[in-house]
């Protein structure tokens, strides 16, 4: 039988983010996590020492690597990953939640498909704070497991979902770090990792929750997102654009079951076709119309357009709280006829989640007064009350992948955050 260290390593890069690190450091040894952690650390002074004290904790099994605050972050990922000597390894962000519980079930189908080279599952976007707000799945959708490398990324790029988090073979991860010196931007190179580990093999998506991401606000980064090129500099995206393609069509290229099947001509064509697919939402005449008149503004900033398009197109998960006015306007559209049909879905799936929480799971469990919410009540690993309220962007969410959230659902999500503290 394999053991632990030679089974499976989880990565987590912090920089000057103590607190977050004490927190899920905090989280992994309340779950028994048993596994080696590396953790990844460039910060500097006060943060740094703070990150030794937690390491130093005991009750887990952690080495602390520590690195020139200079080095990028995907570096830093790249020196880790060469020393790892586990079959598998994943990466987690130091202000997000691994879900322990659903690791062994992933790492059970890797070793049963070797054609497949990532395991995960569902990410769900949560707020802490004075309440955890539960928002929305972020990636949902389905396995990719075409037969070969072109129709994966094809398949990706349609309903693009990054897949950077999952849990990796270690030699796919190694295989795909040094192209990453290749491509520039957060963007190119985000874009890369997936496409480089779908041409070495499939991904798995478990209908099951994987990870909670923290949507607090996080270390300002730009050429993450391709409003950010346009907004600053838009040759900057066809350049970057052009060196991510450069290198994933060599390794397509180099694919013998790809080279049998396709010719250059139509891998390139093919490639460039499934990227201007996944650019064209971002590319809505509403955006660049509103880029263009911003850009001809002679004070607007970079800063203030990019901005302005999530204020303005992107819309929030969590609808706000509007008081009796906003009660009353979606009670009246509930009645009109044409919105019959999906109130009563949305009351009978809110009613059935609402009965198995309450008599199933025993949840201190309670509706608000839109019905459009529902609250738990729990008691978090160190004795405070706590308050999880599950939107309704989440509720009647419909995944990428046809299914939607569960009672069974939200008991994983609740009960892995109730660790979280």
């Amino acid at each position: 039988m394999q053991s632990l260290r030679s089974r499976y390593t989880l990565l987590i890069p912090t920089f000057n983010r103590s607190a977050h690190l004490r927190r899920l450091l905090g989280y992994l040894t309340a779950r028994r996590f048993a596994y080696p952690i590396r953790v990844l650390d460039s910060s500097t002074g006060d943060a740094l020492a703070q990150n030794r004290e937690a390491v130093s904790r005991g009750g887990l099994d952690v080495v602390h690597d520590i690195y020139d605050p200079a080095t990028s972050i995907h570096k830093k990922i790249g020196l880790a990953i060469a020393s790892v000597e586990s079959t598998y390894c994943s990466l987690c962000a130091d202000d997000d939640v691994l879900f322990t519980d659903e690791l062994d079930a992933l790492f059970d189908v890797l070793d049963a498909d070797p054609d497949l080279v990532v395991a995960h599952g569902y990410y769900v976007n949560f707020k802490p704070g004075e309440h955890f707000d539960v928002w929305y799945t972020d990636y949902s959708a389905p396995s990719i497991v075409a037969g070969d490398a072109l129709k994966r990324i094809a398949e990706q790029m349609s309903d693009y979902q990054a897949i950077f988090y999952g849990i990796h073979r270690t030699h796919t991860m190694k295989l795909i770090q040094p192209p990453l010196d290749r491509v520039k931007s957060l963007w190119a190179k985000e874009l890369l990792t997936s496409s480089l580990a779908l041409i070495d093999g499939g991904m798995y998506r478990a209908p099951r929750y994987y990870m909670a991401r923290n949507t607090n606000p996080s270390i300002a980064s730009e050429g993450w997102h391709p409003h950010q090129f346009l907004a600053m500099e838009p040759a900057e995206l066809f350049r970057e654009y052009a060196d991510y393609r450069a290198v994933a069509l060599e390794h397509l290229a180099a694919d013998p079951h790809c080279r049998a099947i396709y010719g250059p001509e139509q891998m390139q064509r093919v490639f460039d076709l499934v990227h201007l697919k996944y650019l064209a939402p971002m590319l809505s005449s509403g955006v660049m119309n509103y880029l263009i008149q911003q850009s001809m503004l002679p004070n607007t900033t970079a800063r203030q357009m990019i901005d302005g398009i999530w204020n303005t197109f992107v819309p929030p998960y969590a609808r706000q709280v509007g008081g009796l006015k906003q009660y009353l306007t979606q009670a009246i559209a509930l009645l009109r006829p044409s919105n019959a049909s999906s109130a009563l879905n949305h009351f009978r799936r809110l009613a059935g989640i609402y009965a198995q929480l309450k008599f199933q799971e025993k949840f201190d469990v309670s509706v608000n007064s839109a019905f459009d919410t529902i609250s738990v009540n729990r008691k978090s690993r160190d004795g405070q009350s706590r308050r999880y309220i599950m939107s309704s962007s989440l509720l009647d969410q419909q995944f990428a992948d046809g299914r939607q959230v569960t009672a069974s659902h939200l008991r994983t999500i609740v009960s892995h955050l109730d660790d979280y503290v």
